[in-house]
């Protein structure tokens, strides 16, 4: 059986979107004052999401260059 190209990008992509939903959940979080501690801890899990995906995407994205120049 054959492995996809793109196979190693999913995971990334899943967790940038895992990333962007956490942000519009602390966004929709201040709506309330009482919501402030709540808002600064799904904002800071939010970037750490983005930050991890990036770095995973990126190095997916070379892995599946350097694979593709090998053939």
């Amino acid at each position: 059986m054959r492995q996809g190209r793109f196979q190693p990008l999913v995971w990334p992509v899943a967790l940038l979107m895992s990333g962007g939903v956490t942000a519009l959940a602390a966004e929709a979080t201040t709506l309330s004052v009482e919501t402030v501690t709540l808002y600064g801890t799904l904002k800071l899990v939010s970037d750490l999401v983005f930050l991890m995906a990036t770095v995973w995407l990126a190095l997916a994205i070379v892995a599946v260059i350097r694979s593709r120049m090998r053939r």
